[in-house]
C-alpha cells in the first residue's frame, strides 16, 4: 500500500488532537499536516502530495470549509484523493452542498472514535481500491502495446514473407494500395473502410503464398474461371494464415472476396454484385489491371478497356471508371513528355476541348469515349444525361484545352 497523505483543516485544537490522535493510529506509516488559518491552509495545498484525505471543517476561524473543499477539487480534480466534511451545525442541507461539491463523505460533530475509524476504513478501502484500479489499466494498457507490437511484427513477417516468395508482389501492392485508398475516398466517407482497404491492399497475394512454385505467379482468376483448381483455395489459404493474427477478421473477409465475379460466378461463396463487400470490388479492380497493364506492356487505355469490356460480368462498373480518373489524377501535374490532365465541370465544358478520359454513366454506360473532341452536340448530351442521371466522378480533358 502506498503511503497516504493525511490533511486535517480544523480551528479547534481539542478537535484537531482528536482526529490527529485517531487518523495517527489508524494510518501509522503516513504523513499528517494540520492547519486552522486559511493562511496555513493555503500553504500547506502548496506542497500537498497525493494520495491524501482531507478531512475539513465547515466552519474555520476566517475561512469556510466548503470554499476550502471546492477549490482542492478545481486544482487537483486529477488527482487520488479522499474528502471528509464535518461540522457541529446540526443543519443537514450543509452535507447535501458538500456532496455536490465533490466532498466523499459527511458527518456532524461530535463525532467518536470508532465512528471515525470506519469513514477512516471506506476512505482507505477507496484510495486502494483506486490505486490498484490505476495498476490494472496500466497493465491492460502493456498489454495491449505489447500485442500491438507484436501483431505488426507479425503483419510485417508475413509481407515481407510474400514478397520474397512474389518479388512483383511489392511494387504492385504499393500500387494496389495508393489506387485504392483514392478509389475508396470517393466512395464513402467511413475511416474504418479507408484504414480497412490500405491494410487488406498490402496482403493481396498471401493466399498464393501455399501455392506451388510453378503456379505462384500465376494470376488466380483468368476470363473470370480459375485458372486451375489450385487457386479454388486461395481465399482459404488467405483466411488460414491471417486468422493467426488479432483483428483482422474484416480484413480476412475483404481479401477473402476479392475473387468473387460481379455476376455471381466467382469464388469462394459466389457473392453477386452489391453482396461482395465494396473494399473486395475495388481490391479486384485494382489487382487485375496491374496483371493487365503488365500484360499490355504499359498501356494504360488498352488496359482500362480490357476492364471495361467485362463490366457487369466480372466488375463493379464504377470501380473501373474511379480508377480511370485515379489514373488521370496522377497527371494532374504532367509528366515528363506527357500532356498533363485537367478535371473540369461540366458546365465549363466548351467545343473543342478533348477528353482525355471515357465519361460514364450512373448506370454504367460508356457515355463518349476518351480522345473525343467535343462539340455543340456532344456537350448538350453531357449536359442532359448528367442533368437526368449523372455521370460517374469528373470529366477530364487534355490541358491545351481545344485541339
Amino acid at each position: 500500500m502506498e503511503k497516504i497523505y493525511i490533511y486535517i483543516f480544523e480551528d479547534d485544537p481539542i478537535q484537531s488532537t482528536f482526529l490527529l490522535n485517531v487518523t495517527a493510529k489508524f494510518f501509522p506509516n503516513s504523513k499528517f499536516k494540520v492547519a486552522g488559518k486559511l493562511t496555513d491552509i493555503i500553504d500547506v495545498l502548496k506542497t500537498v502530495q497525493f494520495p491524501a484525505i482531507f478531512l475539513i471543517d465547515v466552519y474555520l476561524e476566517d475561512a469556510n470549509g466548503l470554499n476550502i473543499l471546492k477549490k482542492i477539487n478545481q486544482i487537483f480534480h486529477d488527482k487520488l484523493k479522499y474528502s471528509i466534511v464535518m461540522t457541529s451545525d446540526s443543519d443537514k442541507s450543509l452535507g447535501i452542498e458538500a456532496i455536490k461539491l465533490g466532498a466523499d463523505d459527511f458527518f456532524q460533530k461530535p463525532i467518536t472514535a470508532d465512528t471515525l475509524i470506519s469513514r477512516l476504513i471506506t476512505a482507505k478501502r477507496y484510495i486502494t481500491q483506486q490505486i490498484e484500479s490505476a495498476k490494472q489499466q496500466e497493465q491492460i494498457q502493456f498489454l495491449e502495446q505489447e500485442q500491438s507490437r507484436n501483431r505488426e511484427r507479425m503483419l510485417n513477417l508475413i509481407y515481407e514473407f510474400q514478397v520474397s516468395k512474389i518479388p512483383s508482389a511489392r511494387k504492385h501492392t504499393e500500387n494496389i494500395q495508393k489506387a485504392a485508398n483514392w478509389i475508396v475516398k470517393k466512395l464513402l466517407e467511413d475511416e474504418s473502410q479507408i484504414e480497412r482497404i490500405n491494410l487488406a491492399a498490402r496482403y493481396t497475394y498471401v493466399g498464393k503464398l501455399f501455392l506451388p512454385d510453378n503456379m505462384i505467379n500465376l494470376p488466380v482468376m483468368t476470363n473470370g474461371f480459375v485458372t486451375n483448381d489450385n487457386m479454388n483455395r486461395v481465399p482459404e489459404y488467405t483466411k488460414e494464415l491471417l486468422s493467426q493474427i488479432p483483428d483482422m477478421d474484416d480484413v480476412i473477409n475483404v481479401l477473402m472476396h476479392i475473387w468473387e465475379n460481379f455476376d455471381g460466378t466467382g469464388i469462394p461463396d459466389k457473392l453477386k454484385a452489391w453482396e461482395i463487400p465494396l473494399e473486395s470490388r475495388i481490391l479486384r479492380v485494382c489487382v487485375d489491371y496491374e496483371y493487365f497493364f503488365e500484360k499490355n506492356q504499359g498501356k494504360q487505355n488498352k488496359t482500362i478497356d480490357s476492364l471495361f469490356n467485362e463490366a457487369h460480368r466480372l466488375y463493379d462498373f464504377r470501380i473501373i471508371a474511379f480508377y480511370d480518373q485515379f489514373l488521370a489524377s496522377l497527371n494532374l501535374r504532367g509528366k515528363s513528355g506527357s500532356t498533363r490532365e485537367v478535371p473540369m465541370l461540366v458546365s465549363e465544358l466548351q467545343p473543342g476541348y478533348i477528353l482525355s478520359r471515357n465519361i460514364i454513366t450512373q448506370s454504367g454506360l460508356k457515355l463518349i469515349a476518351g480522345g473525343t473532341k467535343l462539340n455543340e452536340d456532344n456537350i448538350h448530351k453531357i449536359l442532359t444525361v448528367n442533368k437526368e442521371e449523372g455521370i460517374i466522378g469528373s470529366i477530364y480533358v487534355y490541358d491545351n484545352f481545344k485541339g
